[in-house]
């Protein structure tokens, strides 16, 4: 019983030990711990976890392993050996050991992080698009903003070759998007590959506006867009050195405001828009749908200005012969007035 209680102190004391960065007299006393079989699975670990600290990364592997084989409570060795693995390039045994820890933690983020890192840097790039992908739902914006930010990792660690490793999976994700070709030509700048830099920046010159006109299509359901995909629309405006894209950027941007509930800067992003190009529908009937939320059915000036908007995209559509359009802004004009007449 005295045996045990000596040991208990003795393992509080490591704590201690680390903390004042006493690092060879903690080794000493976690290896007394270890031969007297004290409560293997918390000795074994934080021994190996020192062991990582003092970069006896051999050893601190052996503790993780002897955990994991012969203790009940090994998860917590599982995750430590998964960050080690990585550590040390060993990606299959990242995914193993990245599955064993998800079995525990299914939806754990940072664990499919290790696993989908693993396939990439193991010259897996299908195998990676596939498995992130599906993390994300499927939702292309999220996935390919989660791996631009393991790029900037990488990148800021210098690690330039597993940067261009990760770019590659948007490649399968999202061909031609000019954000990744711009971070693959900073990383070729990075590395003193002018050549290469200037060849992968001048081919946005080409790519951006093909690009930005497949993916940004007015139609029934643009008012659909999630704010992920606004902003990242947006974002490509650092491409458009001439403001060819000035109308649908100001659309965008007063999108984005209105589903922030910044309904002032919404307003003026449409009105900007309109300035811009005074023939296109699209801006006047968000500018009346945003007059209509600010009148609150019970502000007759801006409920005056929302019909007045209504108005002049109905008669661009009708001049346009887009009759299907024009009876939508007949609808909403009388849901407008029907509106204000029952209050």
């Amino acid at each position: 019983m005295l045996e045990k209680i000596k040991n208990y102190f003795i393992f509080k004391l490591v704590d201690k030990y680390i903390k004042e960065e006493n690092y060879d007299t903690a080794l000493e006393k976690l290896n007394f711990l270890v031969l007297d079989g004290y409560k293997p699975a918390e000795t074994y670990l934080k021994r190996g976890k020192l062991c990582c600290k003092l970069l006896m990364y051999d050893d601190a592997y052996n503790d993780f392993t002897y955990i994991i084989t012969h203790c009940v409570d090994k998860i917590n060795a599982y995750i430590e050996r998964l960050k080690l693995n990585y550590e040390l390039g060993n990606y299959y045994e990242v995914i193993s050991d990245a599955n064993a820890v998800l079995n525990t933690y299914p939806d754990s983020l940072e664990y499919k992080r290790y696993k989908f890192l693993a396939f990439v840097f193991m010259e897996q790039p299908e195998l990676a698009e596939s498995y992130i992908y599906n993390i994300f739902e499927q939702n292309k914006y999220k996935t390919i903003q989660f791996i631009l930010k393991e790029t900037a990792l990488c990148a800021s660690k210098d690690e330039y070759a597993k940067a261009l490793k990760l770019l590659k999976v948007i490649d399968l994700i999202d061909p031609d998007n000019p954000i990744k070709i711009y971070n693959e030509a900073n990383i070729y700048g990075l590395t003193g590959n002018q050549e290469k830099y200037s060849e992968l920046i001048k081919s946005i010159d080409s790519i951006f506006p093909k690009y930005f006109i497949s993916h940004f299509r007015f139609t029934d359901i643009y008012q659909e867009r999630d704010l992920l995909e606004t902003c990242f629309l947006l974002e490509l405006q650092i491409f458009d050195k001439q403001n060819c894209f000035g109308y649908p950027l100001s659309i965008l941007r007063g999108y984005k405001c209105y589903m922030e509930g910044k309904i002032t800067e919404s307003k003026e992003a449409f009105e900007n828009a309109i300035k811009i190009n005074p023939d296109k529908p699209e801006a006047y009937v968000l500018l009346g749908e945003t007059y209509q939320l600010m009148s609150g059915y019970d502000n007759p000036a801006y409920k005056d200005l929302a019909e007045e908007n209504y108005t002049k995209a109905m008669q661009i559509y009708q001049k346009e012969n887009l009759t299907a359009k024009t009876e939508d802004m007949k609808r909403q004009i009388k849901h407008l007035n029907s509106n204000l007449s029952f209050r």
